[in-house]
């Protein structure tokens, strides 16, 4: 079997998309009441061998004399227990505009340094397994070396936001806008890193009194959707939060559009300065049973709370 010199792949993806902002969306940079450094663990398939296991660490802060947001992110993911994996590292600054009174606009850039690795040494070919005992004999293969088994490039990212009366928002990115090419061989075609365009609205809607909600005790339902689409790959995410100082839950439905693909179940706790999360998404494909579904934990420490900003506008998203 012939090693190919051509491949797709998608994006890794959050179950908490909220709590990685900066990932989602680049308009979403410097939107939080608060400071932020944020941390994100993601553990896909963990029954399955070469399960993906994915790590975030992102921090970003609002800059007044720059009318907007400002971070960075840095992204690394694990497939195949180790054989291949992505880092990226990006800077982001969000422009924030007051509209009106109330209405805001974000429009938010990320530019990145991407690089994918990939350990030939640890390839299994068909020639390489013995077609009677199944042993693998390392190194017996006719493939060809793979000549850049490092490949990195840089990479943009562009991203709007809107929010409403802080209760309702609507956003939209563009990933990989350039689509790069990643080439492992010098004669292969350009592989491409595809763009990926995402799309995710929801509202904020307080169930309880004015007073109530104010001094944080009131009741908050947070109904949202998120759609993702990076070449042939489609993802929906439909679902709500429900907030009751200091818990939130929340529970989604994701479709691939080829078939129903599973239920996020989230728990999460939100302090003063800091909030976690930990999710879990029950896989309702057919490979339900054998994938031990995945878990994902987010950590966000909120700093400069206290500090009285002159915000042009504030988008009122959800914060898992």
């Amino acid at each position: 079997m012939a090693f190919p010199t051509k491949g797709c792949s998608q994006d890794p993806t959050f179950s908490q998309f909220y709590s990685n902002p900066l990932y989602l969306n680049p308009a979403l940079a410097g939107t939080g009441e608060c400071s932020r450094v944020m941390f994100n663990y993601r553990n896909q398939w963990p029954s399955m061998p070469g399960n993906f296991v994915t790590y975030g660490a992102s921090a970003d802060h609002y800059v007044n004399a720059l009318s907007g947001g400002i971070g960075v992110i840095f992204t690394s993911d694990n497939a195949g227990n180790g054989i291949m994996n992505t880092t990226r590292l990006s800077a982001i600054y969000a422009y924030h505009l007051k509209v009106s009174y109330n209405v805001s606009l974000n429009a938010g850039f990320n530019a990145s340094f991407h690089q994918q690795k990939i350990k030939s040494s640890d390839l299994i070919f068909r020639d390489m397994i013995d077609p009677v005992s199944g042993a693998i004999n390392p190194g017996n293969t006719g493939e060809v070396p793979i000549d850049n088994s490092t490949v990195s490039t840089a990479d943009f990212n562009l991203g709007l936001a809107l929010g409403i009366k802080e209760k309702y928002f609507v956003g939209f990115a563009v990933d990989h806008v350039s689509q790069p090419a990643l080439n492992y061989y010098e004669n292969s075609d350009n592989n491409l890193l595809y763009r990926k365009y995402t799309a995710h609205a929801g509202a904020r809607l307080n169930l309880s009194s004015n007073n109530y909600t104010r001094n944080g005790d009131g009741l908050v339902l947070s109904p949202n959707i998120l759609y993702h689409q990076q070449r042939n790959a489609k993802q929906l995410n439909a679902g709500f939060f429900i907030e009751r100082s200091p818990l939130i839950a929340g529970i989604w439905y994701r479709h691939t559009f080829d078939n129903p693909d599973g239920i996020i179940f989230l728990l999460g706790i939100k302090q003063k300065r800091f909030k976690f999360g930990y999710s879990y998404d029950l896989t309702l494909s057919k490979l339900k049973g054998a994938t031990g579904g995945a878990h994902e934990v987010s950590l966000a420490i909120l700093v400069g709370c206290n500090k009285k900003r002159n915000r042009p506008g504030a988008i009122k998203c959800p914060e898992f």
